[in-house]
């Protein structure tokens, strides 16, 4: 993966981007408690981040640092709405700066889930059950039913000449795992294509079943097409 830059307190520093700690940027930073990294929000609240939080990196983020005297509040109030994503809707969460695993599994209907981040064109990231992350505007949630008992399922997707690699949930259902692998630009017209698994026949699987429930396991192909011709 190629690395990014972020900006902090007016040096360039280069980091790989996903998911990272708070601890991780402090280090790369080389940044010491009591201080404090603080992502600059445009027109907004700054948000200082504790070493266990967890951010988004896409590159091009900007974070200032605080001295830590005195402490800058926790998980501040924004003054605008965030325009991220849970499960294709708004995030309906208020305005604070971050949000818990916990609370995106109640705003996504609770029970026994997973939160994802989708991320395009990076690994999708599983956070953990106790994280806190920072929330952005480009970022998009998803959750899924958790399966105590099996194995993300790595597998390579063919879509329009290119294969990726993908990592997604037993439980996860063909719709969210077709949504997820196709680019920004197809998922409003989702419905027009189709996906099946190569190790088990050209039919299109059942878009309402788990991938468990349809048949891909661990190192399948899927191929995802339009229904009328064309794509991978």
């Amino acid at each position: 993966m190629k690395p990014t830059e972020i900006d902090v307190a007016g040096e360039k520093l280069a980091i790989t981007p996903g998911a990272k700690r708070g601890q991780e940027l402090m280090d790369l930073a080389q940044i010491v408690a009591p201080e404090q990294i603080v992502l600059e929000v445009e027109d907004d609240v700054d948000i200082a981040i504790s070493a266990t939080d967890v951010i988004i990196v896409r590159g091009k983020e900007r974070f200032s640092v605080g001295s830590g005297h005195p402490q800058l509040p926790d998980n501040p109030v924004l003054r605008n709405p965030i325009g991220a994503t849970l499960n294709d809707q708004p995030l309906g969460h208020g305005r604070h700066g971050m949000a818990t695993v916990a609370e995106l599994v109640a705003w996504g209907g609770g029970g026994h889930q997973d939160v994802w981040v989708d991320l395009d064109g990076l690994a999708d990231a599983l956070l953990e059950p106790g994280d806190r992350i920072v929330i952005q505007k480009k970022d998009h949630f998803i959750t899924v039913p958790r399966d105590e008992h099996d194995h993300l399922y790595e597998v390579t997707v063919l879509f329009d000449g290119e294969d990726k690699k993908r990592r997604f949930p037993p439980s996860m259902t063909v719709l969210q795992a077709m949504r997820r692998s196709l680019p920004p630009r197809d998922r409003q017209q989702i419905s027009e294509f189709q996906m099946a698994d190569r190790q088990l026949g050209p039919d299109a699987l059942d878009v309402n079943l788990t991938l468990k429930a349809a048949g891909v396991r661990d190192g399948h192909v899927l191929s995802i097409t339009k229904k009328n011709g064309g794509g991978g």
